[in-house]
Formats: C-alpha cells, sequence, structure tokens
C-alpha cells in the first residue's frame, strides 16, 4: 500500500447547475474549481467540456477541450483529463459510441496544437444499461444507446497514446470487462508500469460488496502487475466507498459532477476534497500532491516553464 493517495475530482460531469448551482461550465470556470481543489489537496481533474450559458455537452469538441486544458493548466500544476463520447443514430432506433478516431477528435488536436496531454480515457467496455435519465424529464427513461468500446477502438487509442507519450486511464464499468484489461496487457497494447483504473459504480452497484468482489477480481487476474485503482461512485455519497478503498491500498475520488451532495448541503468539489483528505489520514494515508501522484502513475515529471 502506498501512503500516498491520489485524489481525483470530477469537476462537472454532465451535471446541470439545477441539480447543483456551482457546476463549472466554461474553461475558466473549470481553472478556478480546478485551481481550490488543488489548494485543498487534490492530484487529478477530470473534466467534460460545455458549451454556452446552458452548459451543452460537447464531449469530443476540439475547441472547447482545448481551451479548458489550456486554463487548467496555466491556473495549477494538476493532472488534467478530458472525457470523450460521441454517438450516432442508427436505423433510426439505436444511438451507439462512434468509432475511436472520432471520439478522439479532440485528443488528437491537442497532440497536434502540443497542449500536453498526460492521461487520456481507454473505457474497457460497452456502457449503458436498459435506462437513461432525461434531464428535461428529470426521471430515467428506457435507453436506445450504449457507448460501444470494441478492441480495435482500444488498440486504435492505445497505439496513438503510446505514440505520443500519453497514459491511458482505463475505465471498467463491469466486472466482467476486467477480462478485456487482461487481454490488452497479454497482447502487448497495455503501457509498462502502473496500469491505472478506475471502476465505475452506480446504481445498485454503489455497495460495498461490489468493491469487494472487484477486488478479488483484480487479485485474482492481475497478480504481479502493478495497478493504482479507485472506485469512480456515480449518483451516490462517495465517502463510503472512497473509506474502503483507502483501507485497501486504492485511490479515491470526488466531485459534484458524480454526485450533487444535496443531502450534504451541496458543499463544493474543494470542500469534498478537503473531508476526504481528513478521512485518509484517518487511515494513515497523506494526499498526493501532483508529482507524486504523476511518480504513482509512471507519469514523466510536469515540464516547468522557462
Amino acid at each position: 500500500m502506498s501512503s500516498r493517495v491520489v485524489i481525483e475530482v470530477g469537476l462537472n460531469e454532465n451535471r446541470d447547475r439545477a441539480d447543483h448551482p456551482r457546476v463549472p461550465y466554461s474553461a475558466d470556470e473549470l481553472a478556478a474549481e480546478a485551481r481550490r481543489c488543488a489548494d485543498a489537496g487534490a492530484a487529478v481533474v477530470h473534466y467534460h467540456a460545455r458549451r454556452g450559458a446552458d452548459g451543452v455537452p460537447a464531449l469530443s469538441d476540439p475547441e472547447l477541450n482545448l481551451a479548458a486544458q489550456r486554463a487548467i493548466a496555466k491556473a495549477t500544476p494538476l493532472i488534467a483529463y478530458p472525457s470523450y463520447a460521441e454517438e450516432v443514430r442508427v436505423l433510426d432506433w439505436y444511438e451507439l459510441g462512434t468509432p475511436a478516431p472520432e471520439r478522439y477528435r479532440h485528443i488528437r488536436a491537442g497532440i497536434d496544437a502540443g497542449v500536453g496531454w498526460e492521461i487520456a480515457p481507454v473505457d474497457l467496455g460497452v456502457f449503458d444499461t436498459n435506462a437513461a435519465w432525461d434531464a428535461r424529464l428529470q426521471r430515467l427513461v428506457p435507453s436506445r444507446g450504449a457507448l460501444l468500446n470494441s478492441g480495435e477502438d482500444q488498440r486504435w487509442m492505445l497505439e496513438l497514446c503510446r505514440a505520443h507519450g500519453i497514459r491511458p486511464q482505463f475505465t471498467s464499468f463491469d466486472t466482467n470487462h476486467l477480462g478485456s484489461l487482461r487481454h490488452l496487457l497479454d497482447w502487448g497494447l497495455a503501457p509498462a508500469g502502473p496500469i491505472v483504473l478506475k471502476l465505475f459504480l452506480a446504481g445498485a452497484s454503489t455497495s460495498p460488496a461490489t468493491l469487494l468482489f472487484y477486488r478479488e477480481r483484480l487479485r485474482e487476474s492481475f497478480g504481479g502487475v502493478e495497478l493504482l485503482w479507485t472506485p469512480l461512485v456515480y449518483g451516490a455519497d462517495q465517502f463510503p466507498l472512497a473509506a474502503l478503498a483507502l483501507a485497501f491500498g486504492g485511490h479515491v475520488r470526488v466531485g459534484i459532477g458524480d454526485h450533487a451532495y444535496r443531502e450534504r448541503g451541496a458543499p463544493g468539489s474543494a470542500e469534498l476534497v478537503e473531508n476526504i483528505v481528513g478521512v485518509a489520514r484517518a487511515f494513515g494515508r497523506e494526499p498526493a500532491s501532483p508529482d507524486e501522484a504523476r511518480a504513482l502513475m509512471g507519469l514523466a515529471p510536469r515540464a516547468r516553464a522557462a
């Protein structure tokens, strides 16, 4: 177990200000919130590009993502990375994720522009259930969509990351997805060094039993592999599973992008970071600085401004 814990923050995801009034949309708002989180003890921030005063999701928009990445890098020493997703209607019935080169438009644009991506998301399998959240109706509706992440998508993304010195951050949406990660390792597509892994838990899976099952699967399938794993608890209080992760050597993620915390009085992300720092210290673990997090994740030291 590392004595240092990497604290990541989900700054906004797809959350609306009707859910939480402090959700950042613009590049400047993201940078300001990232600065507050850095001061509180965070090392990594994740953001979704949003457009306009209404914060319309624009996850693969090159201009918006590059503006956000540059603003955060200018304001903080944090490791920052964007989301990615695009869907296309098929047979006027299904909505399926587009091929990796389309979803990675902003990553490729950032490489060409020299923004200095350090990590980039690589999802391990198909993500969605039979339900989707309708923000207008404020309720679940039947879903026609699925974010596809085929082996060919993953191969393409990982080869691009390798060619440009970007470390992939894998996300598992189901314990079965760990088999996909094992295949990528066996094929030599995953990078050498630490494997950075998010365990996405939402709905009924936001339980200690699910995280413990994940932990056993990790021990069975990845013996001898250096893993830096973090539960990503979506739509529920993150602190119970964060505490369990801290006890078992994992790392943590908090943020109002993942949960609005109305039951706690709707604190901001920086306040959540302050609270999780206290929990980590109760387990004898100190928050990793951004530079310490880079070392733990197998990243190069941050380039210093001349």
